[in-house]
């Protein structure tokens, strides 16, 4: 048996690093071989993202052999013998939980590899035809389970890991660097599994399943996003998707006409009977998606299961990945001007065009479909919908409880923050019909003044510019319509729950206002007229019962951002004043000192949910 002392120089190298496509353990007793797995698991990633799955693959293989020479080093004799050493054995033991977190990883990785050339690239089963394989569905799911599991083993060996021995603070450095890849690894994947079972179910495996498709305009702008443009019946049944007659908004007179449909039960901007495009008033999906799904019965007598709702700014994004796009009336057009050719250049079309217009309209809902079930790049398409969904251009709604709790879980649902602490939603609707929220340039600033209870005494601005281009339509400008540059807008500010407003005002005039309740949270709302080029400022002054949360010397303040799918993002700044006494020494990311007990925090293109958090400390006398 070896000498003590030989155990002592590998005990003092050993130190990890653990993930997958990247992730690797160093160790200390087999140290070459450690570090050669953690290559090779960088290049497999280096060669996903180029696309190259065999060259992946290879490595995957490679890092597997260098795995095992860990493994035969640390939980051969040596090892077992070695963790009952007096002195050294904590560490050795805990280099042993080190190379079975490694073994995990590596596990993921060639699950990843096996299931990858499936899900993208010219060989992947997953797209076929315009329909979803549901036999290759069912093994990516079982796949994804294996992974999860595997990574669970991952942090459990690595939270065993005392790091109480002779090198235990380097052990410990090296499990908590390692912890800080794979838990976010494992937290995304668990909860992204309970979506991922029902998948096959969702996409018809087990019978038929009716979706609508909703392509959405954020030049004419309601609190949840944009006006409907087209919306499409979706049929999916055994993976297959088969669109039906898509309906343009602006060409069907049934969608102009008031109707009454079952109204969610609370919402307050369903009042009697309105127009189909307007079930999307409410500024949260799962309420406006019910209240569309309703309104297409109406219309159309056919109940869905659920709701999909896509605007043009994150079909821009999505054609950055699957290239340029023929569509009828516009000839070829590509993320650079997606967004400028379909709703943003409606003067090019003289009153003897628009039924061309409304043939594109008809036509975004299967070129979404087409482009989304196209073989290849799913992983990329998977991040650009979520990236959209985080800035509100892209939503998904399920009647269903269970995989509707699993959209809000993944922020894919549109729905609004729930947090019982300051909150700040601005969204604008169009009053009159027209399409200048086109150019519409909002500013939100937001001053808190805390006080020691956890109180605090907010003043909102809301300053919103009509920044339209000079009017270039036939005779003078119509006030609405396609061609304004006129804009009439409601603007609703949602504030934090208990939230009382004791002062509203439009450039500085006192208005009359009412305190809206959305579900639990106060809003107030208030319409405004904005000839071309002109600025308006709404200011609300109220009161937030629970803005922070006192413990002892510490006061933290939190605030939840929601944005609205705009064409310009708005820009946010918030001031926060501490109570006398108090101090912010350790800034979070993103939050900076302005003068003596004020800090600020300044987004100037709002285009995902931000939840910020600051701690204040109350000063010893």
């Amino acid at each position: 048996m070896p000498a003590l002392s030989s155990f002592r120089k590998p005990v003092v190298l050993a130190a990890a690093a653990v993930g997958f496509a990247g992730l690797g353990v160093s160790l200390a007793q087999v140290p070459d071989a450690a570090d050669s797995a953690r290559a090779e698991l960088e290049s497999a990633k280096v060669a996903l993202e180029d696309g190259d799955t065999d060259a992946a693959t290879d490595a995957v293989h490679r890092a597997r052999e260098h795995t095992d020479i860990v493994q035969v080093g640390v939980q051969g004799p040596a090892g077992l013998i070695g963790q009952w050493l007096p002195l050294v054995g904590t560490s050795v033991r805990d280099a042993r939980h080190l190379g079975d977190a490694l073994d995990a990883v590596v596990s993921v990785a060639e699950l990843g590899a096996e299931a990858y050339p499936e899900i993208t690239g010219d060989e992947a089963t997953f797209f076929e035809g315009g329909r979803v394989d549901i036999p290759t569905l069912e093994r990516l799911v079982a796949t994804a389970g294996d992974a999860e599991d595997e990574l669970s083993r991952a942090r459990t060996s690595l939270t065993a890991i005392e790091a109480t021995g002779p090198v235990g603070a380097r052990l410990g450095d090296a499990r908590d660097q390692a912890l800080a890849q794979v838990d976010p690894l494992h937290d995304a994947l668990s909860d992204l599994m309970p979506l991922m079972r029902e998948l096959p179910d969702i996409l018809g495996a087990d019978g038929e399943r009716k979706y609508l498709l909703a392509i959405l305009n954020p030049a004419e702008l309601l609190y949840s996003g944009g006006t409907a443009l087209s919306y499409a019946p979706v049929t999916v049944s055994d993976g297959r998707v088969t669109i039906g007659e898509t309906v343009d908004t602006d060409a069907n007179t049934a969608m102009f006409q008031p109707r009454y449909w079952r109204k969610v039960q609370g919402n307050p901007f369903h009042r009697g009977p309105i127009r189909v495009a307007l079930g999307g008033m409410a500024p949260s999906w799962p309420i406006a998606g019910e209240e569309t799904l309703n309104a297409w019965r109406s219309l159309r007598g056919r109940n869905m299961s659920g709701l999909v709702a896509v605007d043009v700014i994150a079909l821009a994004r999505l054609s950055e990945i699957t290239g340029p796009m023929e569509v009828p009336g516009y000839g070829r057009v590509d993320s650079t001007n997606l967004v400028e050719t379909l709703i943003g250049s409606y003067d090019d079309y003289a009153l003897a065009d628009i039924a061309e217009r409304k043939q594109a309209n008809r036509a975004l809902v299967p070129l979404f479909v087409e482009r989304l079930l196209d073989a290849g790049q799913l992983p990329d398409k998977v991040r650009v919908l979520a990236d959209a969904a985080a800035g509100r251009h892209f939503a998904v709604y399920f009647r269903d409880d269970e995989v509707q709790g699993t959209l809000d879980d993944l922020a894919i649902s549109g729905d609004l923050s729930e947090t019982k602490h300051d909150y700040l939603g601005v969204f604008t609707q169009n009053a009159v019909p027209s399409k200048t929220d086109y150019w519409q340039s909002r500013a939100v600033r937001c001053d808190v003044r805390l006080r020691p209870d956890g109180s605090a005494r907010v003043t909102l601005e809301v300053e919103v510019h009509n920044d339209s281009a000079p009017y270039a339509g036939p005779g003078t400008d119509p006030q609405q319509g396609y061609f304004t540059r006129w804009s009439n807008l409601s603007v609703g500010s949602f504030l934090a729950r208990g939230a009382d407003v004791e002062v509203a005002r439009v450039d500085g005039v006192p208005i009359d206002f009412t305190i809206g309740d959305y579900f639990g949270r106060p809003f107030v709302r208030h319409t405004i007229e904005l000839p071309p080029q002109a600025r308006r400022t709404v200011r609300l002054e109220y009161n937030v019962p629970a803005a922070a949360v006192r413990d002892g010397d510490s006061l933290t303040y939190r605030l939840d951002l929601d944005p609205q799918g705009m064409v310009r993002p708005q820009s946010v700044s918030v001031r926060v004043h501490l109570p006398n006494g108090f101090t912010a020494d350790d800034l979070p990311e993103g939050w900076n000192a302005n003068g003596r007990g004020t800090v600020t925090w300044t987004d100037e293109t709002l285009d995902e949910s931000s939840r910020l958090a600051l701690v204040a400390r109350h000063a010893e006398r």
